[in-house]
């Protein structure tokens, strides 16, 4: 098996020599590596350049800024090889991630091998250990159009439990799912890129296996997108839902209200809330457009849907309208 990796590049002067010596260490079954520079205005096209002229796998896609997500497809678009793996630029991996994937497919005949992963912060330190709860070396087949646990976290289980995972990053994809699911624009998302490329992804997919070892390493930067909030969101996420809608459709799979429900809890009830660029007077003021926003209401109405309590009351606040209680709890 022979692997492309495909890393978008934009203004990562400071971490992305360690994205690429962990990259570079990678076995010869990581056959090709591209570097998408996304316009970037720091060092990062010359380190870019360096690390291209030390190892003869690297090629370079220098273009204008057209953001991360386009940056992705620019890259797979451009991918020679049957599977394509995903490492963001600040990020890095274990020096086997590939290998012991790849080794994953092999055996299982999978078309999507997946890992485990972990939050560091700038120092090294793990933050945050995201197990899926998946039992190890597990073979997932879709039955009835459907793998036996959620792509996302449950919003049932209070956004926690077994679930798949929607990140590109600790994946290795064939080929062909991604370009075949490329019909699904994401129409330039700034929050949730990789929910609108993975969901028609896994909608398309039929065999996964589980390599449970933390082989990829996110990097929480102090200036990461965690810590910010843009009033954008809120048209992003009704883009990925969009998106939902289509590949439901398509693959005829119409059960995706609790994934979208789920999306609208990040947005709202979490990113809103801990987000440290607004006020408590502008997070209401937010509260208050999405709750006009009538496909977001639609989606806050009152279902059969059992919630955990700390959910529950939070979209019972979100209906009743009492912003200020909820930008505070």
């Amino acid at each position: 098996m022979k692997i492309s990796l495909v890393i978008p590049v934009y203004n990562v002067e400071k971490y992305l020599r360690k994205c690429l010596d962990s990259v570079c260490v990678q076995s010869g079954t990581v056959a090709e590596i591209l570097l998408v520079n996304d316009g970037s205005t720091d060092n990062s096209l010359q380190i870019c350049k360096e690390y291209a002229e030390k190892d003869g796998r690297i090629h370079i896609i220098d273009q204008e800024n057209g953001g991360l997500s386009n940056a992705v497809r620019v890259g797979v678009r451009a991918a020679s090889c049957d599977y394509i793996g995903f490492v963001d630029s600040d990020d890095y991996i274990e020096k086997d991630m590939y290998e012991k994937l790849a080794g994953a497919i092999v055996e299982s005949g999978a078309e999507i091998a997946l890992c485990d992963y972990d939050r560091v912060d700038e120092s090294g330190a793990c933050l945050q250990v995201t197990d899926l709860g998946i039992p190890a070396a597990c073979v997932l087949t879709k039955e009835n159009g459907a793998f036996p646990y959620p792509v996302f976290p449950s919003i049932r289980k209070g956004m926690s439990g077994t679930y798949i995972s929607g990140s590109r990053c600790n994946k290795l994809i064939k080929r062909d799912l991604l370009v075949n699911c490329f019909s699904f624009e994401d129409k330039g998302v700034s929050m949730g890129e990789d929910a609108a490329l993975i969901i028609p992804v896994m909608m398309e997919c039929d065999r996964m296996v589980y390599v449970k070892e933390v082989l990829y390493h996110y990097l929480q930067r102090g200036d990461s997108i965690a810590h910010v909030y843009k009033s954008s969101y809120l048209e992003d996420w009704e883009k990925i839902v969009n998106n939902m809608q289509q590949a439901s459709a398509y693959y005829n799979i119409i059960d995706f209200h609790s994934c979208a429900l789920a999306w609208l809890f990040n947005i709202c009830f979490l990113k809103l809330r801990e987000c440290d660029n607004m006020t408590k007077k502008q997070k209401r003021e937010e509260l208050k457009k999405i709750a006009k926003n009538k496909k977001a209401a639609a989606y806050c109405k009152p279902t059969k849907t059992k919630l955990k309590f700390k959910y529950a009351v939070y979209l019972l606040l979100f209906r009743w309208h009492f912003y200020g209680l909820l930008s505070w709890i």
